[in-house]
């Protein structure tokens, strides 16, 4: 397909939303945005389908949303993963060079030698390993040694493993919804690679992406991914603190945590108060904002207290330089940015939204959008075109021409393969 023709979707099952963003390659070889969809999400918990059905109508209504805006048909999507079931291995593989000269052969040997060395359950599987570095006869930092001369070939590995019946539910309820999986990600560096720089990347920097049920970690440094791991708390969690303690709907305690909220309570003045209606009550009342913000405050900070334990217990903290990005929809707290820094040893911290792009990139420019956004970019940097663009007023002539285009390609390869079997 031309830049004009194809285009990419990236689909982000959380907990509280379902997102779907689709793109296009432009002539200058850039994503553009043309459309998003966006649907409350039903029968999801942490990150795990706990209502098929439910789970399956807000991906099909998304995705609906997605082809409306964008005027696409969506058949195929790149679908983030996360949850407390996602865990994460460095390892090592090692394969001895046949010939003079490293092939793509010994380095597939290496990397399967270090996929078999992850240590394994039969209820796990393996989602997807990451190129760290190779090392050819002990010289480290190589990143592709193919065609180059040496006996013994390592290959480091990150590798990701989950459970296989939580992603296969989540995987059902796409399929189910009339689109096919073309990938399947993790999502902290889909994250990492929409909201990111390369400094960043190359420094060593520390993201975490605050979702409605879980909180993803990821650790890069030396341009590569060297931990991932999921903290089961999030911004569901900070919602309904507001809810118990303010004696208010969820509904509404989400509503004033949105308009009113701030994740640090010495920024907010004594004096503020918000309106408020009491569950029970039909009655509004008032609420210390400042109170408001302290709530919140507590529920933030055991959520980066738990990053930082995770980055004590896996030595870590050395390796992230350039600091901390928080992304997701709990990063568009203010005072996010601030509060991370305090708790997590002074490293210098910002807030992750997808970096500019071109086309309707005011769709999607903050940080709940992200992990589509990068998904998207993903599957561009593939090629993998997971739609196609149709003309209304032509929706049925195109497709009698791409089921000519299949016919003439079937007969077109059963002509040569004739031909290869009678010697011609």
């Amino acid at each position: 397909m031309g830049p004009q023709e194809g285009c990419v979707c990236g689909l982000d099952v959380g907990t509280t939303k379902v997102c779907a963003v689709v793109g296009k390659e432009d002539l200058s070889g850039e994503m553009a945005v043309v459309g998003i969809g966006l649907v409350p999400s039903d029968g999801m918990q942490r990150g795990v389908v706990v209502d098929r059905e439910l789970a399956l109508g807000s991906v099909r209504r998304c995705l609906e949303e997605a082809g409306e805006a964008s005027g696409t048909r969506i058949a195929r999507v790149w679908v983030g993963l996360t949850g407390g079931h996602i865990s994460s291995a460095n390892v090592r593989g090692r394969a001895y060079v046949a010939g003079p000269q490293v092939t793509q052969t010994d380095m597939d040997h290496a990397v399967e030698s270090a996929r078999e060395s992850v240590a394994m359950t039969s209820d796990r599987r393996i989602i997807q390993h990451t190129l760290r570095d190779f090392v050819l006869d002990g010289e480290k930092g190589i990143k592709r040694p193919l065609g180059m001369m040496g006996r013994q070939l390592d290959v480091e590995l990150h590798v990701v493993t989950g459970r296989a019946s939580v992603v296969d539910n989540l995987l059902a309820c796409v399929t189910g919804a009339g689109v096919q999986v073309a990938a399947e990600v993790l999502e902290p560096p889909a994250t990492a690679r929409a909201v990111l720089t390369d400094a960043e990347l190359s420094l060593g920097c520390v993201l975490i992406d605050i979702g409605g049920g879980t909180t993803d970690l990821a650790v890069f440094g030396n341009g590569s991914i060297c931990h991932t791991s999921a903290v089961p708390v999030g911004g569901n969690q900070v919602t309904m603190d507001v809810a118990r303690l303010l004696r208010i709907s969820p509904e509404q305690a989400e509503q004033v945590k949105r308009q009113f909220g701030h994740a640090l309570a010495e920024e907010v003045p004594e004096h503020e108060e918000i309106d408020i209606t009491v569950v029970g009550s039909e009655q509004r009342e008032r609420a210390s904002r400042k109170l408001l913000a302290e709530i919140i405050q507590a529920r933030m900070e055991e959520i980066l207290e738990a990053v930082g334990q995770q980055l004590t217990a896996e030595g870590l903290w050395s390796l992230a330089p350039a600091g901390v990005v928080v992304s997701g929809g709990g990063a568009e707290l203010p005072g996010t940015a601030s509060l991370a820094t305090s708790i997590l040893g002074g490293l210098p911290a910002r807030i992750g939204s997808p970096l500019p792009l071109r086309g309707r990139f005011d769709l999607v420019d903050q940080p709940m959008y992200a992990t589509a956004v990068g998904l998207a970019l993903m599957a561009l940097e593939a090629g993998d075109w997971c739609t196609r663009r149709v003309t209304p007023t032509r929706e049925g002539g195109a497709d009698a021409l791409n089921a000519l285009q299949c016919l003439w390609g079937r007969a077109l390869g059963a002509w040569h393969r004739w031909l290869a079997a009678h010697g011609r």
